[in-house]
């Protein structure tokens, strides 16, 4: 079977499946599964063996209750708390931009936000978040254990760490890029902990991108990928109202990435960047997600979807402003110039 081939079905299986055993489990939050799966897998390499699973699983653990500490210094002392989450997410983002420590640094950065802005609402809330975050990763890493077998990588690729090529003379300013992105949204988390989750984790991905730093020169692509995750998500779920039951959604979700999975590894099929494509996929879950749940409890879904999906277009018309500006500021140009020489 061809490279290309084994990687999007590999993707889509892991993605599938993780869908699966979330919503199948009852867990909590369950659309973090399949969107950490997705982030873990859309790079090839092998899974993570148990042992380091287990180390990872406990590190999170620490690193994820650090949104506990800094919880209530949010809630009675702005200033303070406000500045660590900054220099929280600024750190986080270095590890994502890093490359290999990518997942770990989003799982921090969702730490930092999600779970400080909940903690004020709630700590006994906050610490069930913490737990099912790491569910979520368990059931990723799980995913890919039963499908990578099926389709390995052959043992003769050596794929480059993601954003080696980078260099990392220019991380300190993205990172600061990140910081501006993200904080906005923070903010608005805030004002809603539960309502607002889905904005929070579209502005972290976006901006913690090892390629949203292009989105200066392409804004219309960051526009379109919002647009059409949103779209594909829409279409999921009305397919999803014909036979509203896990297996047919998991089904769904299988097809959507086999279609994504081509785009994102086969040169030649598309004139978008892979990062369009990787952005489109996660739109495409984070709105979704929400919606079934809304859809479960009782919500009207469409009034939700169509608040959440406002909320996107925001966030992505924010990220290339605030890029645009900071580009003229020099700050972009400066980090760039940075990784070329």
């Amino acid at each position: 079977m061809p490279i290309e081939a084994r990687r999007t079905f590999r993707l889509a299986l892991t993605v599938s499946l993780a869908l699966l055993l979330s919503y199948g489990s009852g867990m909590s939050l369950p659309y973090f599964a399949p969107l950490l799966a997705l982030i873990l897998t859309v790079r090839p390499a092998p899974p993570m063996p148990a042992a380091k699973l287990l180390v990872l699983a406990v590190a999170l653990t620490v690193i994820l209750g650090v949104g506990l500490v800094v919880a209530p210094l949010v809630e009675q002392y702005p200033p303070i708390g406000l500045t660590l989450v900054g220099l929280g997410l600024f750190l986080s983002s270095r590890m994502s931009l890093a490359g290999e420590n990518a997942a770990v640094g989003t799982l921090l950065a969702m730490g930092l936000t999600l779970i400080s802005a909940l903690g004020v609402l709630s700590l006994a809330l906050a610490q069930t978040l913490v737990l099912m975050l790491v569910a979520a990763v368990v059931i990723a890493v799980f995913s890919q254990w039963v499908v990578y077998p099926f389709f390995p990588e052959p043992s003769h690729i050596d794929e480059p760490a993601a954003g080696a090529a980078e260099g990392s003379a220019g991380a300190p300013l993205r990172a600061v890029r990140a910081v501006v992105v993200i904080m906005p949204a923070y903010l608005f988390l805030l004002i809603n902990p539960t309502g607002h989750t889905p904005v929070m984790m579209k502005s972290i991905l976006l901006a913690q991108s090892a390629d949203v730093r292009q989105a200066k020169k392409s804004g219309l692509e960051l526009l379109g990928a919002t647009l059409l995750g949103g779209l594909l998500a829409a279409l999921l779920w009305f397919g999803l109202k014909l036979s509203p039951n896990l297996e047919l959604f998991a089904v769904w979700i299988l097809l959507a990435f086999i279609l994504l999975g081509r785009k994102l590894y086969v040169s030649g099929t598309t004139g978008r960047t892979e990062q369009f494509w990787l952005d489109t996929a996660v739109t495409m879950l984070i709105l979704l997600g929400p919606a079934v749940a809304d859809s479960a409890a009782g919500r009207d879904p469409y009034q939700a979807f169509a608040f959440r999906f406002g909320m996107f277009l925001l966030v992505a018309l924010y990220a290339w402003a605030s890029m645009a500006l900071l580009n003229r500021l020099g700050w972009l140009d400066a980090g760039e110039r940075g990784v070329t020489t």
